[in-house]
């Protein structure tokens, strides 16, 4: 159960932390569209952020994988201990 909510809360986390990063974004990309939308995006994307935004979506599905197949492994162990009981 422990698990089922640190994962909801670090799934919130991440999504919190993308959209805000989105919206931020826009709002500077917004604010540069005079100067050309190409030149804009460039300068109003903060590239070190978008990393370690990528970086932390890459963990999440990584440990998302890893506690699927954990879990996988113990219905497996405990379906076959109820099946020779």
């Amino acid at each position: 159960m422990l698990a089922l909510v640190a994962h909801a809360w670090l799934y919130l986390l991440l999504t919190a932390a993308e959209v805000s990063w989105v919206v931020a974004v826009a709002v500077r990309v917004w604010r540069r569209r005079e100067d050309g939308m190409t030149t804009a995006i460039r300068t109003g994307v903060h590239k070190p952020t978008l990393a370690v935004l990528l970086a932390a979506q890459l963990s999440y599905v990584i440990l998302r994988q890893v506690g699927r197949a954990k879990l996988n492994r113990r219905v497996r162990e405990y379906t076959s201990q109820r099946g020779r009981a």
